[in-house]
């Protein structure tokens, strides 16, 4: 698998994590019944992980 598609799948989820944390039960059971800040936290940082992933692999270009 290449590294541009791993990061593209890491932001992905992050990005559901963030977006739509409240409405999917599996994310509520799967983090728990914890608050939804919390879930908007870890949406970020795993986004943030992608976009560094993507970064690093060059397809975002220069910044």
């Amino acid at each position: 698998m290449d590294l541009r598609t791993i990061g593209v799948i890491v932001f992905a989820v992050g990005m559901i994590i963030f977006l739509f944390g409240r409405q999917f039960i599996l994310l509520r059971l799967y983090f728990g019944d914890r608050s939804v800040f919390s879930q908007l936290f870890w949406g970020v940082i795993i986004s943030a992980i992608g976009v560094a992933i993507l970064y690093f692999s060059g397809a975002l270009g220069t910044l």
